[in-house]
C-alpha cells in the first residue's frame, strides 16, 4: 500500500473506524492514523484497506491491538497540575468540610478516559492529601478505559520517572515504592483507593452517580453529535452542584434546558452542575465588544467568572452579560471603573 494513506484508503479507514469502534478522524489526522496503521499493514501482510479491515474484524487479539494504538496517548501524573490544584482547595476542601458529619461522609470521582490510571491515581494523591480521616469516609474513585493494555498498567501502578515527572520528592516517598532503577509502584493504600475498569463511553454505564468527573483529551476522537450525547450523559449522572473538568482544548457540545454553568477560576474553565445556590452579580454591557473587553480584564485579574445560563436581551442576540460571584463585585467594579468599561445594568441573584 505504500507509505501514504491513499484519499480512498483514508475514507474506508476512517469510516470502518467510526462504525467499529465510534472513533471519528478528520483529514488533519492522516499522519497520526499512517503511524499507527502502518505497522499493522505490514505485520498482517496486507494489500489494501479492504484485506486490513477483514483481518481486524476477524481476528479479536488485532482488534484490541489496533484500538490501543489508536487511543493510548503519552500521559502522566498531575497533568496539567491546575486542574488538581482547583480540584484540592476549590472543590474538595469545601465538599470535606460540608459532608464531615456521620452518615454524610462519601465522596465519587470518575475519571473518564484514565488511560493507564495517572490521572485516576492524581485524583486519589490531591484527595489524601487533604482528607484528615479517609478511614472515616467512603470514597469511591472510578477509572475507566476503553483499552484493555491500558487498563492493566493502571492495575499494575507501576510508571517510569518520565510519567511522574511533577511528583514532587515528598510526594513520590509517601505514596510510591522505588522499582529497580528506573520505575515506582503505587503503595497499596493508595492502590486500594481506586477501582479501574474497561469501559467503552458509547455503551452503557453502570448505574451510578459522581460528585466529580474528569474527562480529559478523550471526547476529541468523537463526532460532534457523539460529544453532544457524552456531555449530556456526563451532565445526568454528575451529582446536584457536581464537577466536570474537560481538556483546555476541549468544550462542551452540549446545551440542554439545565446545561453546565461554565466557571472561569484561577485561569481555567470547569463546568458545575446548576443546583446549589450562590450569590452573584450579574452585569450587562451596552455591546459584545464590552463583554469581550471585561472578559479579558477578568482573565488578565484572575477573577472567576460564569458566562452559562445568561438570560439574552433576545433569542440568538451575541451575549452581551456575565456573572460574577458576589464577593467579588467591589473589585471587580473598581476595576471595570479604572478602565472606563461601563456596564448598562447590574442585579443582584441566586444561583
Amino acid at each position: 500500500m505504500g507509505t501514504r494513506l491513499s484519499p480512498n484508503a483514508f475514507a474506508q479507514l476512517r469510516d470502518f473506524l467510526s462504525r467499529e469502534f465510534g472513533l471519528f478522524f478528520d483529514a488533519s489526522k492522516a499522519t497520526f492514523l499512517e503511524n499507527r496503521i502502518f505497522p499493522f499493514l505490514e505485520k498482517l501482510q496486507c494489500l489494501d484497506m479492504n484485506q486490513f479491515i477483514a483481518c481486524i474484524q476477524g481476528n479479536p487479539h488485532q482488534r484490541r491491538e489496533l484500538l490501543d494504538a489508536l487511543t493510548t496517548n503519552e500521559t502522566w501524573f498531575f497533568r496539567h497540575p491546575r486542574h488538581f490544584d482547583i480540584l484540592r482547595d476549590e472543590i474538595l476542601i469545601p465538599l470535606i468540610q460540608q459532608r464531615n458529619s456521620p452518615g454524610h461522609r462519601s465522596l465519587s470521582i470518575w475519571s473518564a478516559g484514565s488511560s493507564i490510571g495517572a490521572e485516576a491515581y492524581s485524583i486519589a494523591i490531591t484527595l489524601r492529601e487533604v482528607l484528615p480521616n479517609p478511614q472515616d469516609w467512603t470514597i469511591t474513585i472510578i477509572g475507566s478505559d476503553i483499552s484493555d493494555e491500558a487498563i492493566k498498567r493502571a492495575n499494575a501502578g507501576t510508571y517510569t520517572q518520565a510519567e511522574l515527572k511533577l511528583l514532587s520528592r515528598t510526594l513520590l516517598t509517601k505514596y510510591f515504592i522505588p522499582v529497580g532503577t528506573e520505575a515506582f509502584q503505587v503503595k497499596p493504600d493508595l492502590r486500594s483507593m481506586v477501582t479501574f475498569e474497561q469501559l467503552n463511553l458509547l455503551d452503557p454505564w453502570p448505574d451510578r452517580t459522581f460528585d466529580i468527573i474528569f474527562c480529559r483529551n478523550t471526547m476529541i476522537y468523537f463526532h460532534e453529535e457523539t460529544k453532544a450525547a457524552l456531555t449530556e450523559r456526563f451532565f445526568n449522572v454528575l451529582t446536584v452542584g457536581g464537577t466536570f473538568f474537560t481538556s483546555a482544548t476541549e468544550t462542551l457540545h452540549w446545551q440542554g434546558d439545565n446545561a453546565f454553568e461554565k466557571i472561569f477560576i484561577h485561569g481555567e474553565y470547569i463546568y458545575r452542575k446548576p443546583g446549589q445556590t450562590k450569590p452573584f452579580v450579574l452585569f450587562r454591557f451596552k455591546t459584545p465588544a464590552d463583554l469581550l473587553r471585561a472578559l479579558n480584564l477578568l482573565v488578565k485579574y484572575q477573577f472567576d467568572y460564569h458566562l452559562l445560563n445568561i438570560p439574552q436581551d433576545a433569542p440568538n442576540r451575541p451575549r452581551k452579560a456575565i456573572y460574577v460571584p458576589k464577593a467579588l463585585e467591589p473589585r471587580v467594579e473598581k476595576m471595570f471603573a479604572e478602565a472606563n468599561l461601563k456596564t448598562t445594568h447590574r442585579e443582584d441573584i441566586l444561583k
